[in-house]
């Protein structure tokens, strides 16, 4: 099979720019060669990878879909062969994370504060979003590690725990709350309240529908105030009134510390999720990319 890089390198931009023209003016390549290159490429996998549409726009096939992802993944291993054995000292490694909410905001930091310290020249591009963002990006190329509070069930990916997250149900500060805190009451008895539940894509959101599946309430069933994603948001909703809801108690901690909020434990002990350092099963790293999944496997952070 006679496949070249320049023919992947070709594909990817066409499939990305949706023009083969904007391709050839990204890889400053005339038409008539980025033209060449995908019909190799189709003569190569003997499938038709693009479909053109009105107005000079370019669609990749459902075939074409397919091979677009896989070229990606074979460019950016490329990519990292390559400066795998770079050896310029003006080069500062650049290591590209996509995390979800919490760990990026509560977890994350630390990791990077204690990996800068022992390897300042070493430099971190951060994308944030919810849990589906991170993994998105992780198998779309444009990250090499994601930062997530809960596993997707693709076999192309690996995960590694970070630490455990416990989950809580926070509350509004007033009378009827302390009274029951006062009793001991758990926060598994409080779902029928109105609750603030995070968006769909969240990893939070996720593992809150799994834990009231496990007792037995449906997540389609309860009373849902509102829907956001904004996480100091949903603890200002609860503070002012609004309802429950059902967060990581690193997230939430601030809020209990301060008093605006009451903590209920769900159960007596737990639920716990993980938290993990996700990359693909086949990815080539670099040498700095290599030493920072090292530190972060050997790194113990509290489970609280």
């Amino acid at each position: 099979m006679d496949i070249s890089l320049g023919q992947l390198e070709a594909f990817v931009s066409v499939v990305e720019n949706r023009s083969f023209s904007k391709a050839g003016e990204e890889l400053f390549l005339s038409q008539s060669t980025i033209s060449s290159h995908i019909a190799k490429l189709e003569r190569a996998l003997q499938v038709t990878l693009l479909q053109r549409r009105e107005k000079k726009n370019v669609e990749p096939t459902e075939e074409g879909m397919q091979a677009y992802r896989a070229a990606v993944q074979i460019l950016n291993q490329a990519k990292a062969l390559e400066d795998m054995f770079r050896n310029d000292a003006a080069d500062q490694p650049i290591i590209s994370i996509a995390s979800s909410t919490v760990p990026s905001s509560y977890v994350l930091p630390d990791i990077l504060n204690g990996y800068n310290a022992a390897k300042p020249e070493c430099r971190f591009l951060v994308l944030d979003g919810d849990s589906s963002f991170a993994l998105d990006r992780l198998q779309a190329g444009e990250a090499v590690f994601a930062f997530v509070g809960t596993k997707s069930r693709k076999s192309m990916v690996c995960y590694h725990t970070v630490c455990r997250d416990r989950m809580v149900l926070i509350t509004p500060k007033n009378s009827e709350y302390i009274e029951k805190k006062k009793a001991g009451v758990l926060g598994r008895q409080l779902l029928d309240r109105p609750m603030i539940l995070r968006e769909s894509g969240s990893g939070t959101r996720r593992e809150t529908d799994n834990y009231l599946k496990s007792i037995g309430v449906d997540p389609a069933k309860i009373t849902v105030a509102a829907y956001m994603n904004n996480i100091e948001g949903i603890k200002s909703m609860v503070a002012g009134g609004g309802g429950v809801s059902i967060l990581s108690e690193r997230a939430a901690r601030d809020s209990i510390q301060s008093g605006r909020v009451l903590c209920f434990d769900l159960e007596e002990d737990g639920p716990y999720r993980d938290i993990c350092i996700a990359y693909l099963k086949n990815r080539c790293f670099t040498a700095a990319e290599q030493a920072f999944l090292n530190y972060v496997k050997k790194r113990e952070l509290s489970k609280e």
